[in-house]
């Protein structure tokens, strides 16, 4: 929170709203906390009673005042130059939404086994934002820059979407005709998940959630999104012939060698000492089942379990006036 409030960007031109879901971890203490400490900055504390990740920012987009709108989540940590980056990145691109490169760093040995993870092809396919790469379109970034004129034309962030909200957010920007810009300039560290539970229903919910994108934009599935539940479907088929033997069972019991070994060696000469092996592999397995799972208990249930889909609920930014 501290950082936001050095950014290098001039004082006088930035607001910095708080959106908080009901937390019980020191959040709103430690807003209040600031706002006594630094009375000059134009901090607000919001409340989200709904508790969910798109009305937070339908919040915060309603309140702000500026023509610009620049994200930032909780577990991350913004340089002291990310707005102005991102401010400069607009403006240089003509962009309706920027974003940088998340350079994931672990508090935790799992965690840092996490973070290696999401940063390799192996765990997030050719996501630009996770792997790195040079400026450029794309198809979503994280978290992002926007220019508020944007949600007027569009739509704010679709509130039956706990998961996946900002990637069919871009969907819709890039159905408008605007485009989705990365650069690599923009800086932020993120904390991934330091647990294996945690790790396993953040994908989970991943997948479950991406479904449930793909029903509102049918063609907006990639490749690297499918490749994790076709897996798991494999391995599930795999299962059930398996006690019955013969030829039928080899090429899975090929796929199975093959995967085993790719995430062993991939591990092995990723950790490089910074932590086990074990815990790279591990957390591997977790993201592709993980999200695989989640994929296919949503096309198998409808969208009913272990959640429950809801409509599209996309409101329109003229719902609630401009702040003055």
């Amino acid at each position: 929170m501290l950082r936001l409030l050095q950014q290098d960007y001039p004082k006088d031109r930035l607001e910095i709203l708080v959106v908080d879901g009901c937390s019980r971890d020191g959040t709103r203490e430690s807003v209040i906390g600031l706002q006594d400490r630094f009375p000059e900055a134009r901090l607000r504390l919001l409340d989200n009673p709904a508790g969910t990740v798109p009305h937070a920012l339908n919040i915060g987009i309603r309140e702000a005042r500026g023509d610009v709108i620049v994200r930032i989540d909780g577990h991350t940590v913004p340089a002291a130059d990310y707005v102005a980056s991102s401010v400069a990145a607009l403006e240089s691109s003509g962009a309706a939404n920027v974003g940088g490169v998340v350079e994931p760093i672990g508090d935790t040995p799992f965690g840092l086994a996490v973070a290696i993870a999401t940063k390799h092809p192996l765990g997030v396919g050719d996501a630009r934002f996770r792997t790195g790469g040079a400026a450029g379109d794309v198809d979503t970034v994280p978290f992002g820059a926007f220019r508020r004129d944007v949600f007027r034309r569009v739509g704010l962030f679709d509130e039956s979407l706990v998961r996946n909200q900002d990637y069919e957010m871009n969907l819709r920007i890039r159905k408008a005709g605007e485009r989705i810009y990365l650069d690599p300039s923009i800086r932020f560290t993120y904390t991934p998940r330091g647990s294996l539970r945690a790790l396993w229903r953040q994908y989970f919910q991943y997948g479950w959630w991406r479904v449930e994108t793909a029903r509102r934009h049918p063609r907006s599935l990639r490749w690297r999104q499918l490749i994790p539940p076709a897996f798991v479907a494999a391995v599930l088929v795999f299962a059930l012939i398996l006690p019955f033997g013969g030829i039928a069972a080899l090429p899975f019991t090929a796929l199975a060698a093959v995967y085993v070994g790719t995430v062993v060696a991939i591990s092995v000469s990723s950790a490089k000492g910074r932590t086990s092996p074990a815990h790279v592999a591990l957390a591997f397995v977790t993201i592709h089942f993980g999200w695989g799972l989640g994929f296919l208990l949503n096309v198998c249930t409808g969208g009913r379990y272990p959640y429950r889909a809801q409509r599209a609920h996309v409101p329109r930014l003229e719902d609630a006036p401009d702040p003055a």
